[in-house]
Order: C-alpha cells, then sequence, then structure tokens
C-alpha cells in the first residue's frame, strides 16, 4: 500500500481534507509537537500533518514524520504569496525545486555608514529540487488550469518573512528567481534529499503584494480539491 504524507502548515490548509469522508471521526495523533491524521483512502494510506508555520518547524514537523510514519512520498501544500506580477490570487506554482531567500551575504560597513540592501547577495545559494516523477504527476493530475486560476511550474522561494514591500519583492525574484514566497517549502525539500524521500511542494496564490490584492486563506481550499483529486487518482493506478 502507498503511504503518502500530505502537509499543511496552519488548520485552513488541511481542512479540506478532514472533510473527506475516509478522514470522518479519525482522532489526532500528537508526536513531537505535531498533529497527525491517518486514514486508508482508495487503496492509499494518507497522512495529515500540522506541521506549523516557519522554517524550524517545517523542518522538525518533517523529519518527525519520516521517522515516526516512513512515508513512500510527501506532499507539502499550502498558500503562498507571489513574487511576479503574472500570478494572482488563485493561481498555483507547482515547485519544480525550491530556495531559501533568507540565505544572503552583507558586504562589510561601519558604524554610521548605513545598510545597503541592494548590495546584497546569495550566499551559496542553494536550489533542492523536487522529485520529477511527482511534478510529472501534479502537473498532469491538475493540468494547465483550476476553477480559480492557472497553474505554472517553478521556483518556490521559503524564508521565515510575510513580504510587503513591493521593490523588496522585485529585488528577491531578481536574486532567486523564484516565482512565490512561503515559510516551509525549501525545508521540506532539503529534509526529504537528505532522508531520500520523494516531495513536492505546490502552492496556491493567497494574494500578489505587488498588484495590491488582500491575502486571502479561502484560496487554500480549491489546492486542497485539485490535490486531493490527484492524490485519488495516482492511487488507483498505482
Amino acid at each position: 500500500m502507498k503511504r503518502i504524507l500530505i502537509q499543511g502548515a496552519v488548520p485552513s490548509e488541511i481542512c479540506f481534507y478532514l472533510e473527506q469522508a475516509c478522514f470522518s471521526d479519525v482522532p489526532v495523533v500528537s508526536k513531537n509537537e505535531c498533529s497527525f491524521y491517518l486514514s486508508h483512502c482508495g487503496g492509499l494510506e494518507i497522512i495529515l500533518q500540522l506541521t506549523r508555520m516557519g522554517m524550524v518547524n517545517a523542518a522538525m514537523a518533517t523529519t518527525a514524520a519520516i521517522y515516526e510514519f516512513h512515508p513512500d512520498c510527501i506532499v507539502n501544500q499550502g498558500t503562498a504569496g507571489a513574487q511576479v506580477m503574472e500570478l494572482t490570487s488563485g493561481d498555483i506554482v507547482i515547485g519544480r525545486r525550491a530556495v531559501n531567500v533568507h540565505s544572503l551575504e552583507m558586504k562589510k560597513r561601519g558604524f554610521g555608514e548605513g545598510m545597503a540592501v541592494e548590495d546584497w547577495a546569495g550566499m551559496a545559494t542553494e536550489y533542492v529540487e523536487a522529485d520529477p516523477e511527482l511534478v510529472r504527476v501534479f502537473q498532469n493530475g491538475i493540468g494547465t488550469e483550476t476553477k480559480t486560476g492557472k497553474v505554472i511550474t517553478g521556483t518556490l522561494g521559503s524564508g521565515d518573512l510575510f513580504s510587503k514591500e513591493k521593490d523588496r519583492i522585485l529585488w528577491l525574484h531578481d536574486k532567486f528567481g523564484n516565482d512565490s514566497e512561503d515559510m516551509e517549502s525549501f525545508a521540506v525539500y532539503s529534509v526529504c534529499r537528505d532522508c531520500g524521500v520523494p516531495c513536492v511542494a505546490v502552492r496556491v496564490i493567497s494574494n500578489n503584494e505587488l498588484l495590491d490584492e488582500d491575502y486571502d486563506p479561502r484560496t487554500s481550499l480549491e489546492l486542497q480539491r485539485v490535490i486531493w483529486k490527484t492524490v485519488l487518482d495516482y492511487g488507483e493506478k498505482k
């Protein structure tokens, strides 16, 4: 039986899954400060995990899940902010790779010389790749458009930040080439690479600060719907 771990950082990112019949009355399992829900759906063993927000929490939660439940693959999913003009609320990014946008090096400056953000550079910038087969599974399963927007395959940027400065967003994209910004994907990719577990992250755009869009957590519902359908279809083929 295929064992698939689906992660979300906050309750609104896993609520759709918990409403499915196979998760009805499933108790929560607490392990290493993380919440898990285990069920069997369509020939699959599916584990939902609430990781909590942030890079450290995501790394700790993913490590705990791997050693506790030994998943065959991991799907990290949730909301993200757009870092390019072309993406709007409801669009989806399938993460071909992820990068830590907080990995920065600054030139030495003395007291009174201020800060020169434009001179900051990526410090040993590392891009971690998703599992190519899982990327294809979600490309084929979701398609190029959903009820709420278009679907692209791109680069996920991660860091413990909520970017709201437009020039800073453009600067980050120029430095790292990321299409979106979240707080977990890179950490999950790094742990999965080191532990030898196939993974992919799929993110829905909750808002685009460049376009003055307001944050909308409801965008995660359509993302969860298409991920759920893709996972169950994948299970039937296996």
